[in-house]
């Protein structure tokens, strides 16, 4: 019965603390526009708290939105355990702190205008070259700053400009 009850606690413990991405529920709302992440796998993102809850999103940049101007956006006021982007090319999940995003380019998503998350510089730049990318930048470089002067070149959608510029 002690050996059920420890596996057992075990088990709790390592499903919360667990850093994977999560799978995107059908019914979840991104917390920044309302759209159902789930119906656009190809620009999925999310933020996995400590907690083991999760917020998912239809655009890289609802996320970097939400994340960087939490006062406008409602942010929660968890603990982020790890943040997620879904791989524009390989369409496989990656970690933040791989991520490189080609900015400004044609490809709209969801939101309208998009980042493209990839997961190599190489790719970044192939990717930047096909679809007329504007900008190569990793995930670590983004700040409130950045944020600010990609929403005055128009290279963030209406809802996420609208909130960091104003």
């Amino acid at each position: 019965m002690v050996f059920i009850f420890i596996t057992l606690a075990l088990s709790v413990f390592a499903h919360e603390n667990n850093e994977s991405p999560r799978t995107i529920d059908t019914t979840k709302e991104c917390p920044l526009c309302g759209m159902i992440p789930a119906r656009y796998p190809l620009f999925h993102c999310q933020i996995v708290f400590m907690d083991g809850s999760y917020e998912a999103f239809d655009s890289a940049i609802g996320l970097l939105v939400y994340l960087f101007f939490p006062e406008k956006t409602e942010r929660s006021s968890k603990t982020v355990q790890s943040i997620y982007f879904k791989d524009y090319i390989a369409e496989t999940w990656i970690e933040a702190k791989e991520t490189i995003f080609v900015v400004g380019s044609e490809v709209l998503g969801p939101m309208g205008v998009e980042f493209l998350p990839v997961n190599s510089e190489e790719t970044a730049q192939k990717l930047s070259q096909l679809e007329k990318g504007k900008e190569i930048i990793r995930f670590e470089r983004i700040d409130r700053n950045y944020l600010i002067r990609a929403a005055k070149k128009e290279w963030l959608h209406v809802l996420a400009s609208d909130l960091v510029l104003h």
